[in-house]
């Protein structure tokens, strides 16, 4: 059964050697759009971001810090202690999907973020793509989604992730 509001991730770029995580390695990203349309409402547009990543390939692995597969998610609320906005802690929210029973084991939430070091396999939105393989005021785009959610339930989301189409971006360090 379709739900009314359908969330697109196209991803759109990878970039390589964007920053160094905890452990000092250097990682890429992955940008993509990320936008709500109401289905009801011939896809009138609610909410449009972009959408960080890590670079791929893509795992349905748990304890990876690699993008998830491209397919269809559900969205549930859990508890989590990534970085989210204040009236929301530690309430997040996260994917799931009926095609893998394992998945949740994945632990991916959407959260605040602006490069792949802040990811560990999770979604995070950002109100501008930097073009560099970042993005910039995470703080209000997680906020705007997550009180949309809770205005129209959790239950009436369901996220679409497309693959990317493009050759990746180096950058130079």
């Amino acid at each position: 059964m379709s739900k009314r509001y359908k969330i697109i991730l196209q991803r759109v770029k990878e970039y390589e050697n964007i920053c160094k995580n905890k452990q000092g390695k250097l990682e890429g990203s992955t940008v993509g759009s990320f936008i709500v349309y109401d289905t009801e409402d011939n896809d009138k547009k609610l909410f449009v971001s972009c959408c960080i990543e890590n670079e791929g390939p893509s795992t349905d692995t748990p304890k990876q810090d690699k993008r998830i597969v491209a397919r269809n998610y559900d969205l549930y609320w859990t508890e989590s202690r990534v970085s989210l906005p204040d009236e929301y802690k530690p309430k997040c929210i996260s994917l799931k999907t009926n095609n893998i029973d394992t998945f949740i084991d994945r632990r991916i939430h959407i959260h605040k973020g602006n490069t792949p070091a802040h990811t560990e396999g999770c979604l995070l939105l950002n109100d501008k793509d930097k073009l560099d393989g970042t993005g910039e005021s995470s703080d209000s785009a997680v906020k705007r989604f997550y009180d949309l959610v809770s205005e129209l339930g959790i239950e009436n989301f369901e996220l679409e992730v497309r693959e990317i189409k493009t050759k990746k971006m180096i950058k130079d360090n």
